[in-house]
């Protein structure tokens, strides 16, 4: 019983300061990208902490396994089920998260490629005299 409450206090103990962290995280939320390169490192970040998400729940599972084999775990069956009710929450807000900046990275790229289709046609248009002879028409 000692060694398995030992599993279970590491666990909590390892789970719980990434909690507070995560969630001050999401109450904070997602900073405004002003470019492409910015947009990239945003889904980067999103999803280094969906994973980090996957990876304490892991942590907490595992807590909870230690827990179950104890004689008495009325106590840490209901800490546990209030520390997941609070996970819950932050994974929600992460793939909530994940699903945006997916959705952003693929429209800057789209509007990227775009912008850069625009200006080569525009730089092919240019008279000798380095004249625009662009026109509105000739796009449509």
């Amino acid at each position: 019983d000692v060694k398995f409450w030992a599993e279970y206090r590491t666990g909590i103990k390892e789970f719980s300061p990434w909690l507070a962290g995560a969630e001050k995280a999401t109450g904070e939320g997602l900073s405004k990208p002003a470019d492409l390169a910015e947009v990239k490192a945003l889904n980067d970040k999103v999803l280094g902490f969906d994973k980090n998400c996957v990876n304490y729940l892991k942590v907490l599972t595992s807590a909870q396994g230690a827990a179950q084999k104890m004689t008495t775990h009325a106590e840490a069956d209901s800490e546990v089920a209030a520390l997941k009710a609070r996970f819950d929450v932050v994974k929600g807000v992460s793939d909530t998260w994940v699903k945006k900046c997916e959705i952003l990275v693929k429209e800057w790229v789209l509007l990227d490629n775009t912008v850069t289709e625009l200006n080569s046609w525009v730089a092919k248009d240019k008279s000798a005299e380095g004249e625009n002879q662009f026109s509105l028409e000739k796009m449509e």
